[in-house]
């Protein structure tokens, strides 16, 4: 567990107290949730940022190069697929 000390002038420190007691939470609690939020817009942001980064890339859109591969495994003999057993009946 990660443990900090936070320095905050007075009226910012009144204010947090506030809020956190308004959304029936602990300090400790509502500074969590806060993060919680910020690191899943985070998340959000670098995802929108990769898939923009993949439309702009020509080769990633590319999928000839996977086209052998896929003529291999689909000329593969079927397998037997897993078949369960009937459980007994009592």
């Amino acid at each position: 567990m990660f443990i900090t000390t936070l320095r905050l002038d007075d009226d910012l420190g009144r204010f947090l107290r506030e809020v956190a007691e308004a959304h029936a939470m602990s300090v400790n609690g509502w500074l969590a949730e806060l993060l919680r939020r910020e690191q899943a817009t985070a998340a959000r942001r670098r995802l929108a940022a990769d898939w923009a980064a993949y439309g702009k890339d020509n080769e990633a859109q590319s999928v000839a190069y996977a086209f052998e591969a896929q003529a291999e495994v689909a000329a593969e003999p079927q397998q037997r697929g897993y078949r369960a057993r009937k459980a007994k009946s009592s």
